[in-house]
């Protein structure tokens, strides 16, 4: 299997130091909780992969090497740009809320990190016959873009909002980049603990409640996603936010944050665990 993901400086050692998708705390959030719902047989297949580390340690890996990791679009792109591009950390959607599927449009390359969810669940059901560092990478990979997806401004809506938030507000009296605020500066405004207090406090979900939100597969929910983020992109250029508007979103960031810790353990399961995979494609007959 060829690799897909392109180190070009393998060299670097500086971590990126600007937050993206949720930033650090977000992500381990996910993870962990994610890891709180592990079967046995799919722990055993990523305690080897991951060399004995959680996954929760490098939820982060792929903000950390953004810069250096590209993927080749497998296309001549038309309007003479260029075929390497850096991995995608959002998806695109029509405004009927309805996900882009792959990465080439007629020659435009679409930054859409749910095809890549899928191809690397999809690689990894055979990871005993990938290398070593395809596997590792692929996992990480496949972990950080799940928590990514879930992020509301990781969303681009064709053709009325394709921003992500790359626009300044105020809050809390202070001029701040929108996007920043999702990524980061939300939680660690509301929740100012660890990543597990955190996943303690939102994994309170039922089996009834993670049966519901795991239904489908990664396209259906990023319709959802869409879908439930789409009153987030309605913040303009310029508004001030203040502590009322923290209180109206933090309860749709603590439900993407547990969906997503849901949905990736769901996956994994899937991927490494024959004996679940069953259970839930009978299921969703």
């Amino acid at each position: 299997m060829k690799k897909k993901i392109l180190t070009l400086a393998l060299a670097v050692t500086t971590c990126a130091s600007s937050a993206f998708g949720w930033g650090r705390f977000g992500h381990a959030t996910i993870a962990r909780i994610a890891e709180n719902h592990l079967t046995e047989t799919t722990r055993s297949a990523i305690d080897e992969i991951m060399h004995g580390e959680h996954i929760t340690e490098y939820a982060s890996y792929a903000d950390d090497y953004k810069a250096v990791m590209f993927i080749d679009a497998g296309f001549d792109p038309t309007d003479g740009s260029k075929r390497l591009h850096n991995h995608p950390h959002t998806f695109e959607s029509s405004m009927d809320f309805v996900p882009f599927r792959g990465i080439n449009d007629n020659g435009r390359y679409v930054k859409n990190c749910i095809h890549f969810v899928e191809q690397y669940a999809e690689d990894l059901k055979d990871w005993k016959n990938l290398s070593d560092s395809l596997r590792w990478n692929e996992l990480v990979m496949l972990v950080h873009f799940v928590g990514d997806m879930h992020c509301p401004e990781h969303i681009r809506y064709n053709p009325e909002e394709m921003s992500i938030g790359y626009y300044t507000v105020r809050y809390n009296g202070s001029e701040v980049r929108y996007h920043t605020i999702w990524d980061d500066m939300l939680l660690t405004t509301k929740y100012p603990w660890s990543f597990s207090d955190l996943a303690f406090l939102f994994d309170t979900g039922s089996e009834k409640e993670y049966s519901e939100i795991v239904k489908g597969g990664p396209y259906d929910w990023g319709a959802d996603i869409a879908r439930v983020s789409w009153p987030v992109h309605q913040v303009k250029e310029g508004t001030a936010l203040g502590k009322n508007w923290t209180r109206e979103m933090a309860p749709l960031a603590q439900s993407q944050i547990r969906n997503a810790g849901y949905r990736l353990a769901h996956l994994l399961n899937m991927t490494f665990d024959p004996k679940y995979a069953r259970k839930y494609s009978r299921r969703n007959r």
